[in-house]
């Protein structure tokens, strides 16, 4: 998330993020990483046929391109820059904000007897929490997660709740494999940085 949370770093030398674990540049991106993870690996057994498979494959590549992009490729940090003192309570109010709305969800999902629905809920609940992230941690990443991420998850609601229950386990597959494309494009050189 090196190109997301500042301006451009001018005379920083590229280093690997793997040289840079305690920058939260790189921690954060670890959390997302594993957050992908467990939505892809927790849900694929849901999918139909020799589809599990294929979202591990899947899953696997797009964890390489994670590691390369983000702990391997050198790049440009810069000063890591400071947030406002409000971006603690931002980010607890966030969470917070998630773990409810999944838990109320799920209730009305269990009083519906659509608990197969809960990974969509679940990627539209984890979506909403990034939204404030984006101002308050300077990464605009998070507004594209923020964004992307519970229309994924609405449609897996919309389309389990109409036509096929696996539609839930689908949305966090898709959205598991999203987030960890995002994170390693992010941190990906680009032309237009010192990296050209």
């Amino acid at each position: 998330m090196s190109r997301a949370l500042g301006p451009p770093a001018q005379a920083a030398d590229p280093t690997r993020g793997l040289a840079r674990v305690p920058d939260p540049r790189v921690w954060g991106t670890l959390v997302g990483a594993a957050g992908g993870t467990v939505f892809v690996l927790a849900n694929r057994g849901d999918l139909p046929g020799p589809l599990p498979g294929i979202a591990v494959a899947a899953w696997a590549l797009t964890v390489a391109a994670y590691v390369w992009f983000v702990l391997v490729v050198p790049r440009p940090f810069g000063p890591v820059p400071q947030v406002r003192r409000s971006a603690g309570l931002v980010y607890l109010t966030g969470v917070v904000g998630m773990l409810v709305l999944i838990r109320v969800g799920s209730l009305l999902l269990e009083d519906a007897d659509r608990t197969e629905l809960r990974p969509a809920l679940i990627v539209v609940a984890v979506g909403l929490h990034f939204l404030p992230f984006a101002s308050a941690f300077h990464t605009p990443l998070f507004t594209v997660l923020g964004l992307l991420m519970p229309a994924i998850g609405g449609v897996g609601l919309v389309l389990g709740w109409a036509w096929d229950g696996d539609a839930g386990a689908w949305a966090a597959v898709i959205a598991g494999l999203t987030m960890l494309t995002l994170i390693a494009s992010d941190a990906a050189p680009t032309r237009t940085g010192a990296d050209a």
